[in-house]
């Protein structure tokens, strides 16, 4: 697991969470995923990463992250912490992965993080969604207000199409 440091176009900075060691990632010759992109399998639909490490936080009291040499203890805990995963789609060597990211991001306090930056999403989803809503309102009011100047140079044109048709008579007559 690594934290993405800065981006770049070519690839990322990213630092270790294992080590802490940084380095440059070519976004050429190795794909990425986020936390917020992974999934979970479960017999509806699947669940995001985030809310099973939630899950897995708020349960570990009563039910401590087993060894992942042991097969038969991952499996409880699976079930114990999301109850509808898909037996045939989720593997063992999921449940290994994913006990040793949870050990790995607590360990890091950066399960709490990860469970705040949703929260902080949702309310800047909110908060884009009223600026999406006064940006329709300027425009509409905008597109009105343009409306009424076309409407008003169209009536200036008009009139003076109607004014110039006599002025140039006035000219030839005389």
């Amino acid at each position: 697991l690594f934290k993405i440091v800065s981006r770049r176009n070519d690839g990322v900075i990213v630092t270790s969470l294992a080590d802490g060691k940084t380095q440059f990632v070519s976004g050429r010759t190795n794909l990425f995923s986020s936390l917020d992109n992974i999934t979970i399998y479960t017999s509806d639909e699947p669940v995001l990463l985030k809310e099973v490490l939630t899950a897995i936080k708020k349960n570990e009291t009563s039910k401590a992250v087993p060894d992942v040499k042991n097969d038969a203890e991952l499996k409880a805990w699976m079930e114990v912490i999301l109850p509808s995963y898909d037996k045939e789609k989720v593997h063992v060597s999921d449940m290994k992965k994913l006990a040793k990211w949870y050990t790995l991001l607590n360990e890091k306090n950066l399960i709490e993080e990860l469970t705040s930056e949703k929260k902080t999403e949702e309310k800047q989803e909110e908060s884009e969604e009223k600026k999406a809503d006064e940006q329709e309102k300027e425009t509409s009011s905008k597109e009105a207000t343009q409306e009424a100047d076309k409407s008003k140079a169209k009536e200036a044109k008009h009139a003076s199409a109607i004014k110039e048709p006599k002025i140039q008579r006035k000219v030839m007559q005389r």
